[in-house]
Order: structure tokens, then sequence, then C-alpha cells
């Protein structure tokens, strides 16, 4: 193993989690990319979710084990329409983070990280005009903030179309990006993170997409990993 200092990379848990619950499920990974002097730093997202906040009934002894852990976490509170998302607090909180803690060589999510990490993507010198663009960007089951238009096709929410795009100067730059998702997640369907993969694909970043057999999971099957743990030493 190398002495020199590891490159760090940043992880944006999922809803009803926090860090801690992101390191353990992303356990796999985590452990093969310190082999090669890589650090998973985990923050926990600035909304705390209460029963009410959930897209699904939960029964309170469920709830209860919830708040014990201190899961109820989340970047963002979960609506079904994306226009009525507010990812400010998340970016308020990530920026000061990263003053505080960075500057990051990559940033890795999951659902709704994964979410905020494809924003980050583009927008880091935005948020932290120091920092540079991350050099990969890691995401398992990733989605954008879209709607479906008359004709029924899936278009980003008009609250969110500039996020997603490069100031214009900064559009030599590009982000090695690792998308991840599951063939049979239902949370996260398929498509969607196919289109979001397009998207970013769009502004100029490499995209490279990978399917797992399973479902809205973070995998941490070896054989799966170890490719993808290749080309993140690739790219930083």
């Amino acid at each position: 193993m190398s002495t020199s200092a590891p490159k760090k990379i940043l992880c944006l848990h999922g809803f009803l989690q926090n860090g801690k619950m992101f390191s353990e499920k992303s356990s796999g990974i985590r452990k093969l990319l310190k082999k090669e002097n890589i650090q998973l730093d985990y923050l926990d997202g600035p909304t705390n979710l209460t029963k009410v906040d959930l897209p699904f009934v939960i029964d309170d002894e469920k709830w209860g084990a919830i708040e014990e852990q201190q899961t109820n976490k989340a970047w963002f509170y979960h609506f079904d329409e994306s226009h009525k998302i507010d990812i400010q607090p998340a970016l308020n909180l990530v920026k000061k983070y990263i003053e505080e803690n960075g500057p990051y060589d990559g940033i890795m999510g999951f659902s709704q990280g994964a979410a905020l990490a494809a924003i980050l993507v583009n927008k880091i010198k935005e948020l932290v005009p120091s920092h540079p663009f991350f050099k990969v960007c890691i995401l398992f089951s990733g989605y954008s903030f879209t709607e479906k238009n008359d004709t029924g096709e899936l278009v980003i929410t008009e609250k969110y179309v500039d996020s997603y795009k490069k100031t214009q100067n900064d559009e030599t730059m590009t982000t090695e990006i690792l998308s991840i998702h599951g063939s049979s997640d239902n949370a996260v369907p398929g498509e969607r993170t196919v289109y979001l993969d397009e998207l970013l694909q769009g502004t100029g970043n490499s995209v490279k997409s990978s399917v797992h057999e399973g479902g809205h999971v973070v995998v941490n099957k070896k054989d799966f990993l170890r490719p993808l743990v290749e080309d993140i030493k690739k790219a930083l």
C-alpha cells in the first residue's frame, strides 16, 4: 500500500439512512478501495425525517428503531412532484463540509445521495469556486428530478433544468461517471437511471453504466465490484 496521502471520495447516503449506515451498506467497495489507499468520507444529510414525512406507512415499532439508530436522515423531503423538492439545505451543508474537509477527488452516492451527487458533478465549482471538478463520480441507483410531459416522456422539471448544466467556460472539464443500478430496482426504475446517464453524458462527461441483478441496494459482490474499483483507480 502506498504511504502517500489517500485519495478522498465524499459519500452521500440514501433516504432513511445516515453516513454510518451507508458505510456499512457499502462495506464491499469501501474495503476494496481502502486497499488502494482511497478513503471514503460519509456525511449525514441535513433533513431529520418524522414519521409523517414518509411516502409509505410504517409501524411505530419500526419507526422507533429508525429514530434510535438515527437513520431518519435524508438530503431532501420526498415528493412525487419533482418541482416541490428543495435541495438548497443539502447544497449548503455539502458546501460547508467540503470547505472544511476537502478537497475531494471524487463523490459517491446512493439513491437520494446519487441524485444530489449527479448535480454536484457539474456544479461543484459554482458551490466551492476553489474546488476542482471531481475526477470520478460513482452513482448507485441514481436519478434526476424529472416529470412526464404531455406525451408521456421523461423531462427535467423546469425548476432544475439549469442544475444539470455546466457553466460555459467549464465545458472542457469532464468527470468519469460510473453509474450502477439493479435490474429489479422498484424504488428507482432503470429507465430513470438511464435517463440520468444520458443527461450527464450530454454535458460532456464520460459515463460508464453497469447493471446488477439485485434491487434498490449498493451491490457488495466482489466479482461485480472489482472492475468498478479498477475504473475508479484509473479515473483517480
